[in-house]
């Protein structure tokens, strides 16, 4: 049973992911970082208490991006590693976790991708044993 579309679907995905963390550690964290340098406050206190608020934004979004690269590169070698003719059992289960933990982020394009590509590796799951059965017995 050929997994070419499955492939596919993790490789859009993970680069999707990998892309949107990039432009989140260098888009989105900059701005915020920016932000809290040009903040004008009247009294030293407030002026220390925004940039402490804004460093840790800036920490957050930069971790939040590595975080979506890493997955991006993992699910890279995942998705190469998908075997055509044998029933994989884990990296389905883990790309639709992944695709139910990117809707809860509101990664709509990342939860389509992974959970497409997870319910078609386990659809054709039964086939392939079906197959294998099927060998077996002749």
């Amino acid at each position: 049973m050929n997994r070419k579309l499955e492939r596919r679907l993790v490789l859009i995905g993970s680069i999707w992911q990998i892309v949107s963390g990039l432009l989140t550690i260098f888009v989105y964290a900059s701005f915020i970082k920016n932000e809290g340098m040009h903040s004008s406050y009247n009294t030293l206190a407030k002026l220390e208490a925004a940039q402490s608020v804004f460093g840790s934004l800036y920490m957050f979004s930069v971790s939040f991006g590595m975080l979506f690269v890493i997955l991006g590169i993992l699910n890279l070698v995942l998705g190469k590693s998908l075997k055509d003719d044998k029933a994989e059992r884990r990296k389905p289960i883990w790309f639709i976790l992944l695709g139910l933990s990117s809707y809860i982020v509101m990664d709509i394009i990342g939860s389509f991708m992974f959970l497409s590509a997870g319910i078609l590796a386990l659809a054709k799951n039964k086939s392939v044993k079906r197959m294998q059965a099927y060998h077996v017995q002749n």
